[in-house]
């Protein structure tokens, strides 16, 4: 199964040169990797994505959105932006579900099954994010959360949803930007739960990425692990030599 690299730079950086200059540190270190086994992307803020899209127009690298509007593909929806819209300026995937839109945007899985029909329906790559917090970690109950975020995808008609062109990323809560990750054998279980959910529950063997605190020191190890299919980075995305060093580890 071909290993995934994608960059989550959030609401970084501040400025458009400054997004250019990181397009095109990435558009160097992006031509090494064998694209048949390995694929990077990366996921601007909406007010980059063309800039970097446009950087990247020739290159490898996937370009994506950190998210999707789950109302039309055009209308009266101020400050929204669709699926359409991000997949005509280049965009090659998106974000969905991420715990930060979770947590400060209220998405519940009516909202967040919308948004992956409406990618699917704009031909988008879904990287759909799931993960647990850090209460529901301690108390034992992580497979149980992650089963019923998964569980989204029961509210979707197959007719509307394309297996072809979903991943799912792991990130438990407690690790994003803390520093924090789970053991690697904690981390093992979980992509096989996952794995193993998905297969009885919808016959589908989807690539499954881990995400939460990722950098060049631990990327090496965490590729080594069983059930693991790539990372999805958040800080580290933003440093070239730390994200080619995690780029490396997957190649």
């Amino acid at each position: 199964m071909k290993k995934y690299v994608i960059g989550n730079w959030k609401l970084n950086p501040a400025t458009q040169a400054e997004s250019l200059a990181l397009a095109q540190a990435l558009q160097e270190i992006g031509q090494k990797p064998n694209t048949n086994t390995l694929q990077v992307g990366c996921s601007p803020s909406f007010i980059h994505l063309s800039t970097v899209a446009q950087t990247l127009k020739t290159s490898p690298i996937w370009v994506g959105s950190q998210d999707v509007s789950a109302l039309g593909a055009t209308g009266a929806f101020t400050g929204d932006v669709s699926a359409v819209q991000v997949a005509d300026l280049g965009a090659k995937f998106t974000l969905i579900g991420h715990s930060e839109r979770r947590q400060y945007h209220g998405e519940d899985d009516k909202i967040l099954s919308q948004k992956i029909i409406n990618a699917h329906l704009a031909d988008l790559m879904v990287v759909l994010c799931i993960g647990e917090s850090l209460d529901e970690y301690q108390s034992g109950l992580a497979f149980n959360v992650l089963d019923k975020q998964l569980s989204v995808l029961h509210r979707i008609d197959k007719n509307q949803i394309n297996a072809n062109k979903l991943i799912i990323a792991y990130e438990p809560v407690w690790a994003i930007g803390t520093g924090l990750t789970p053991t690697l054998n904690e981390i093992e279980k979980i992509h096989t739960h996952i794995k193993h959910y998905l297969h009885t529950q919808y016959g589908a063997n989807l690539p499954i990425l881990y995400g939460g605190s990722v950098n060049d020191k631990n990327a090496h190890d965490i590729a080594n692990c069983q059930g693991v299919d790539g990372v999805l980075v958040g800080g580290a995305s933003l440093k070239i030599d730390s994200f080619s060093t995690i780029i490396q580890a997957f190649s």
